[in-house]
């Protein structure tokens, strides 16, 4: 029986330089922060084990720099504390004025040596990735090309570390921090090689995603939140920690899917969007599928075994294998459905699923990984390990008897625990409005202007397809600070407008949902066991908002889930009539 109280204390306590193996790699004092050590402990974990399915399992070559290094810049730097009160850019440009310690400067020299293809630095600083506090997407994490002669890319890598060390100031981190009562950070940081390799002009590792070893957001019963879930995309990972469209799959029984078996909804929660570094523009880009295919096909031996062609017809359509005949039109294109991946890589679920379930017992809380993986070889790349916030801690009082309220929403997938009572806003986006609009972003704006005026009122906020998407087709592209009042988010599918919930754990979005106890959960119009009252939503009375697409809706309304259950609703205790007044809802 796992003591997981003092196993968590022993991971805390964990100090990688004791390892004579993983001392070398970390220049300068002080902690490596909580992103570098937990990386690290998870690769002694694993090699702890002896376990031959951990054979294949690797950590990038990286340099790991100490927070003792930020302290050391610090010092240097004329009047430090006072940039908390100067704009961000000033503050950027005073850190990239100061120079790195001279160990600082070594240590990368040292890496880039041996070294050169695209790199990443990471912010991996004190308060990152604790129980509680993700701090994701709050400092920063960078590419660089890393082409050049040495002295060029060292004067690129350092500059980005400066700029690194400057995100402790920026207001995105220090608001973070006073919300949640956190005190001052100090910043540690990894330089790590990008998975991937060279494929014609792209860059990029042939699979990337993340996993979890509970998976609190199950889409049915029959999957057990404790086998853990996985988020899987072709290309660089970093889509996988978007809200676009990613392969999730339950470890419980990898063949099942959130959408179903139907062809049609298939293939719209399917991926055709992948990153890359282009060594043609030296930058990320983002390129569909459609597009590239003929380029890339001559890389992946195994390509049939992630793509698929779907074929429109007069039913739900149908999906064939790829071939070099394939042209894209509107009858057919090419989905990475990922179908076939479980049976043709089973050892790939086996290890993940073991892996995850030895990194949360290592841990004593459970685990957050991500990686890269080359299916081809069986090689697998570990690019971060942190302890996943447990959401499923949150109690709920159940789902009560509707009676005399009024149901308005009612979800039957992707639900946990958690009730709000007696929210006197819904903030509802018109899906009919939204879809014709010229300019997504200025409703999501809209959306944080109007938060801004609630005061300390709370709101539920129900908008069609994915909040808080990138791409505003599939969703209003709201920024999550945008929201700071919103208690409860309610994701509305409506398939014939191309409108479709997805199951985003895991993404810088949810993190921070999570921590911050905001309730979520989605609702498939016509789908059997889920309720969109269309009726409450188009004619209640209501106050206009910053925008026509949105309305304010008074009155007094709840939010009841349960995750056992996996269900959740939103129930109106009264209603508005046309003065305003509360009215009894039955």
């Amino acid at each position: 029986m796992i003591d997981r109280g003092r196993t968590t204390e022993s991971y805390f306590a964990w100090n990688p330089r004791d390892n004579p193996l993983l001392a070398p790699l970390i220049v300068g004092g002080g902690s490596i922060g909580g992103k570098g050590r937990s990386l690290l402990f998870a690769l002694e974990s694993l090699r702890r084990q002896g376990d031959p399915l951990f054979d294949e399992v690797r950590l990038p070559p990286a340099l790991y720099v100490g927070a003792g290094a930020f302290e050391d810049f610090l010092s240097d730097l004329p009047h430090a504390e006072s940039l908390l009160r100067e704009e961000p850019e000033e503050i950027e440009r005073s850190f990239l004025g100061n120079p790195l310690p001279p160990y600082v400067t070594a240590g990368l020299r040292r890496f880039l040596a041996g070294v050169d293809e695209p790199i990443v630095l990471r912010s991996s600083s004190l308060l990152e990735d604790s129980l509680q506090h993700s701090f994701a997407g709050k400092y920063r994490s960078t590419f660089l090309f890393n082409a050049g002669t040495l002295d060029e890319r060292l004067s690129a890598a350092e500059d980005e570390v400066r700029r690194i060390y400057a995100r402790i100031f920026f207001p995105a981190a220090t608001s973070y921090r006073k919300k949640h009562g956190l005190g001052d950070d100090a910043m540690g940081l990894i330089a790590m090689r990008i998975s991937g390799r060279w494929r014609g002009p792209f860059y990029y590792p042939t699979l990337g995603g993340v996993g979890f070893s509970r998976n609190f957001r199950r889409w049915t019963t029959r999957i057990r939140s404790e086998d853990g879930v996985l988020r899987l995309v072709f290309g660089l990972g970093t889509m996988s920690t978007k809200r676009g469209y990613a392969r999730t799959y339950s470890l419980t029984n990898p063949s099942l899917r959130p959408e179903g078996l139907d062809p049609y909804k298939v293939m719209r929660h399917a991926q055709e969007r992948f990153q890359v570094i282009d060594s043609r523009t030296r930058a990320l880009e983002i390129y569909n599928i459609q597009d590239v295919w003929r380029d890339i096909l001559p890389y992946h031996p195994c390509f049939g075994n992630f793509a698929q062609v779907y074929h429109q017809d007069c039913e739900d359509g149908y999906f064939s294998s790829v071939d070099r005949s394939f042209m894209p039109s509107r009858e057919k294109k090419l989905s990475f459905t990922f179908d076939a991946f479980p049976k043709r890589h089973k050892i790939f679920f086996d290890r993940m699923k073991l892996l995850l379930k030895t990194l949360e017992d290592s841990m004593g809380v459970p685990a957050d990984i991500e990686f890269a993986y080359e299916p081809c070889e069986d090689r697998l790349e570990l690019l971060q390990s942190r302890p996943l916030w447990d959401g499923d801690d949150r109690q709920g009082q159940g789902i009560p008897e509707v009676g005399e309220r009024r149901l308005l929403l009612k979800a039957s997938k992707m639900v946990t625990n958690g009730s709000v009572e007696h929210v006197p806003w819904i903030v509802y986006v018109d899906h009919r409005i939204y879809s014709v609009s010229s300019d997504f972003h200025t409703i999501a704006r809209a959306i944080g202007e109007m938060n801004g005026t609630m005061g300390e009122s709370r709101y539920i906020l129900i908008a069609p397809g994915r909040v808080g998407s990138s791409n505003p087709e599939l969703g209003v592209p709201v920024h999550y600070n945008e929201l700071t009042r919103c208690c409860c988010i309610v994701e509305l599918g409506i398939p014939r407008e191309g409108y479709m919930p997805e199951l985003s754990y895991g993404t810088h979005f949810f993190s921070d949902l999570e921590v911050d106890n905001v309730l979520y959960m989605p609702v498939y119009e016509g789908e059997s066991g889920d309720i969109f009252n269309r009726d409450f939503f188009e004619n209640s009375p209501f106050e206009a908002g910053p925008h026509e697409a949105i309305r304010l809706i008074r009155g007094d309304f709840s939010v009841f889930m349960c995750g056992f259950k996996n269900k959740g609703i939103v129930v109106a205790e009264a209603l508005p009539d046309e003065r305003g007044r509360q009215i009894p809802s039955g």
